[in-house]
């Protein structure tokens, strides 16, 4: 190829490349978000997934999950794990984190808003959201999880549900609660 065309070529591309790059940004600009991406430490995540006593015969469910680094987490542990978020460029992420941890089988993700997931299959929940987000999905919660599921929280309660455990992990809230049995 001449190398006119070579740099026609290259300008074209990298032209296109510009446009896709400003239409993705003004897609996830425009997903309303009702907590912001604050990755979770890696210290917090185990203390978490230890609280809940996550194992191999769990089904973890992560809402607003983020990087995937809780579902990444509880599928090294041999749970199969699944994360939901709306944002897109989180679930890529997360999706090419449990494809580099190797755990891609046990892991998977979705895009999709929190409150229009299906809790019932999960045996463990791990929240990382605003009070507000906590207290709109606790009826959901306590509705959808069978007794005995397990629901663990970084840093943020449920009000006047209190958690069955807490600990702090270098000054920082981990809450466990546990679905009780229906009456």
């Amino acid at each position: 190829m001449p190398a006119y065309d070579r740099r026609n070529f290259l300008a074209s591309m990298a032209a296109a490349a510009a446009s896709l790059r400003y239409a993705y940004s003004q897609q996830t600009s425009t997903i309303h978000k009702d907590v912001p991406y604050v990755p979770t430490p890696d210290n917090v995540v185990k203390a978490m997934l230890d609280l809940a006593k996550v194992g191999a015969n769990d089904t973890v469910y992560d809402l607003g999950c983020g990087d995937g680094r809780i579902v990444v987490a509880a599928a090294k542990r041999g749970a199969r794990a699944t994360g939901f978020d709306i944002d897109p460029a989180r679930i890529h992420e997360a999706e090419a984190n449990a494809q580099s941890a190797r755990v891609d089988g046990r892991a998977k993700f979705e895009q999709r808003n929190l409150f229009d997931v299906d809790l019932t299959p999960a045996s463990v929940l791990t929240l990382y959201l605003l009070p507000s987000v906590n207290m709109k999905l606790r009826p959901k919660i306590r509705e959808q999880l069978k007794p005995g599921s397990r629901v663990v929280s970084h840093s943020f309660d449920m009000e006047d549900w209190k958690p069955d455990r807490e600990e702090s992990v270098d000054g920082t809230r981990v809450l466990l609660w546990l679905i009780p049995s229906r009456a």
